[in-house]
């Protein structure tokens, strides 16, 4: 019965290839233009993506993001885009990875909206069973440019930039 019991609370949270994984973000930022505009976003992000292995997911993103500069002029921008992530796992139930992801965000028929976002984000899936597990991205190192001229480039690894999501896997 022992044993039993070892090989199922080992097994509990294993990664398998060919699992399928539905997870999502929702995240928001607020900053300060050195200009003294604020500008706040709020990101909902649906994925979907498939293991390759036990620590490598492919996926794609749908999603939908508001942006408001000094709350008076807002933008509505539509995601879709492709992410991987490369997990480690920790201890029992816990796993660190890496996700690399590419976006294209677009107004509608207003291409003077249309951005491109690449960032490389850390973050941490922590399994509450096999199938559930919640989410945390903090930070990123990333590229923006919107097809208004503006690029932001940098490291952000303060609290403007957390996303919690949670993810149900399809075994």
């Amino acid at each position: 019965t022992m044993a039993i019991l070892m090989v199922s609370t080992m097994a509990f949270a294993q990664i398998q290839k060919g699992d399928v994984q539905i997870t999502g973000n929702v995240g928001f930022n607020k900053t300060e233009t050195s200009g003294g505009t604020d500008v706040s976003r709020v990101t909902i992000s649906p994925k979907a993506g498939v293991f390759l292995s036990e620590t490598t997911s492919l996926g794609g993103v749908l999603g939908y993001t508001n942006v408001k500069f000094s709350g008076t002029t807002t933008t509505d921008l539509f995601n879709v885009g492709a992410y991987a992530r490369f997990h480690k796992s920790v201890v029992e139930n816990f796993y660190l990875y890496l996700e690399p992801s590419f976006i294209y965000g677009f107004a509608g028929s207003n291409a003077s909206n249309d951005a491109v976002d690449i960032k490389l984000s850390p973050g941490m899936t922590y399994f509450m069973s096999p199938k559930f597990a919640l989410d945390m991205n903090y930070g990123m190192i990333g590229y923006n440019k919107d097809s208004g001229g503006t690029e932001n480039y940098g490291l952000t690894l303060n609290m403007s930039n957390i996303t919690l999501g949670a993810s149900f896997y399809i075994r």
